[in-house]
């Protein structure tokens, strides 16, 4: 994904949307505290330009191996025993398979068993902003976790002043 300028507000909704695509605008309104017309808004404005689809991640059998194959070509192989595959720029192909039946009678250049996998949003480039000052977060975000709700932080010194500031309110 190619970097896009995002607002502040585009980010942290995105953000939401990447933790759970199945939060309803209400529920991302009140996480964010935001009106549900400017989330809706906001939300209707990213499926145009940076959401290509909301997806579903079936939970894996962490005991399972992956075969991850380089192949010439998809002829042949059967479509339900790949877990995804790649189309690489040498016009071959990298595919994916945890069942075990996807070896037989297939023709790979390459093979290697992978005993994990994991997938992650590290492929998304997308603006974080601190949740105390709104500065842009250019490292690694200082994070804390209240009543389920994660802050993200620039600094020790926001996320340290957003803590005080917190305590500070429960006791009223």
């Amino acid at each position: 994904m190619e970097s896009k300028n995002l607002t502040i507000n585009e980010s942290r909704i995105l953000r939401e949307l990447i933790k759970n695509s199945r939060q309803n605008i209400s529920e991302i309104s009140r996480n964010l505290n935001l009106s549900r017309n400017t989330v809706a808004l906001i939300i209707k404005k990213l499926e145009n330009s940076v959401i290509e689809s909301y997806t579903v991640n079936i939970k894996q059998n962490t005991e399972s191996n992956y075969i991850i194959a380089i192949v010439k070509s998809l002829d042949g192989i059967k479509k339900e025993l790949l877990t995804e595959y790649f189309e690489l720029t040498n016009g071959k192909y990298m595919v994916i398979s945890s069942d075990s039946n996807f070896l037989n009678n297939l023709n790979y250049d390459e093979i290697h068993i992978a005993r994990h996998r994991e997938r992650g949003s590290e492929n998304f480039n997308i603006d974080l902003y601190c949740d105390f000052c709104g500065g842009k977060i250019v490292s690694v975000p200082k994070t804390y976790e209240i009543n389920r709700k994660k802050y993200y932080f620039c600094c020790d010194t926001c996320k340290s002043t957003f803590i005080k500031r917190q305590n500070a309110l429960e006791k009223y």
